[in-house]
């Protein structure tokens, strides 16, 4: 079992930075007209890909230069709507990177699922991706609203918080 163990962390490790090898934060990228986002759509599943795989601090200044990608894209396409309601700021406060993690898998949902878009999914899949940057990543700070989130999915509640929170019903 030890050695099953030991496998599983090496192959992370290997995939991890094979991973982290691969991704480029797109270039002289410009969002003039509608087209222009949609082109840009798999850059943004790449992105938010990357942000998910890369532990924060490792990689500054790429990391920088993907949220600004992603923040940009997120602010200007029409596609994609993401309301930025206040327990979403609260679940970011201590920890400014996890709102980039919830703006990109939000994202990301979007345009995986144009056809059968459910905004209650979108923040389930974005949450969930939220607090697994934050269970999984060794800088985090500790965070009572992330760890109230952590606790109500454990209790099968996240459902129902997101749908009070974001009154979608």
């Amino acid at each position: 079992m030890k050695k099953f163990f030991i496998m599983c962390i090496l192959s992370f490790a290997f995939y991890a930075n094979g991973w982290a090898q691969t991704y480029e934060v797109p270039k002289d990228y410009h969002f003039n007209k509608p087209e222009d986002y949609t082109k840009y759509e798999p850059d943004v599943i790449k992105t938010a890909d990357w942000l998910m795989h890369t532990a924060w601090g490792t990689e500054p200044v790429k990391t920088e230069k993907a949220t600004q990608f992603i923040l940009k894209w997120s602010e200007g396409t029409p596609d994609v709507v993401i309301e930025l309601k206040q327990a979403i700021m609260d679940l970011s406060d201590t920890n400014p990177q996890l709102g980039f993690i919830y703006m990109s898998q939000f994202s990301k949902y979007a345009i995986q699922h144009k056809g059968d878009f459910d905004k209650t999914q979108a923040n389930l899949v974005a949450l969930k991706a939220l607090m697994d940057k934050y269970t999984t990543e060794p800088s985090h700070k500790r965070d009572n609203d992330v760890e109230r989130l952590i606790q109500l999915t454990k209790e099968n509640r996240l459902e129902n918080w997101i749908n009070s929170e974001f009154s979608f019903q």
